[in-house]
């Protein structure tokens, strides 16, 4: 049997602006909350790792040493779907089977949760969105088998992919992320980790 291949869409490209500075470099371990992603993910098997910037991208570039390809949005302003969008158009032509969504703010993220969404999709056959489900509420990162990729390539302004979620839900399947909806969008959310 062939081995699935995947692509995981680090997506990094906000201003901040309830933060008031780049989420993306805020000090977390021995790096930032970028570099702690990054790391999260380089132990994926079968997986391409894709780095998505927009706001910030200079400095981030200089504080990030990474081997991943990095694109940079320049309509990052438009929201998260357009950062969706734009991120997937970059990798649908590589046959990937599914593609992984992340995003560089959630201090708690492991590799188990990548490798459940794989272990989830691979195991469930009537299931082909797999999304990691919080203490309260879900997202991401969740995955998406490839059938979904033009649907995610046509996202815009603000909203992510909870609309794909949403008109798909007898094709959903989950993982608990217990701490997943701990992140940062502003000062206090420091205070937790």
């Amino acid at each position: 049997m062939n081995q699935k291949k995947y692509a995981i869409l680090i997506l990094a490209a906000g201003n901040s602006s309830r933060l008031g500075r780049p989420k993306q470099l805020v000090k977390f371990g021995d790096g930032n909350l970028l570099s702690h992603t990054i790391d999260v993910v380089s132990s994926i098997p079968n997986a391409d790792v894709h780095i998505i910037l927009g706001a910030f991208s200079k400095e981030i570039l200089d504080e990030i040493n990474t081997c991943y390809p990095i694109q940079i949005n320049p309509n990052w302003k438009k929201g998260m779907g357009n950062t969706i969008a734009f991120g997937v158009n970059q990798v649908k032509d590589s046959k990937y089977d599914a593609v992984i969504l992340s995003v560089c703010d959630q201090p708690y993220l492991e590799p188990i949760h990548f490798e459940q969404l794989i272990q989830s999709y691979e195991n469930a056959s009537q299931k082909n969105i797999i999304v990691s489900k919080y203490e309260s509420g879900n997202g991401p990162p969740s995955l998406f088998c490839a059938q979904y990729l033009d649907q995610l390539c046509s996202l815009e302004g603000d909203h992510g992919a909870k609309s794909i979620v949403k008109k798909n839900l007898e094709k959903v399947g989950f993982i608990d992320f217990k701490r997943g909806d701990v992140d940062v969008d502003k000062k206090e959310d420091l205070l937790l980790f």
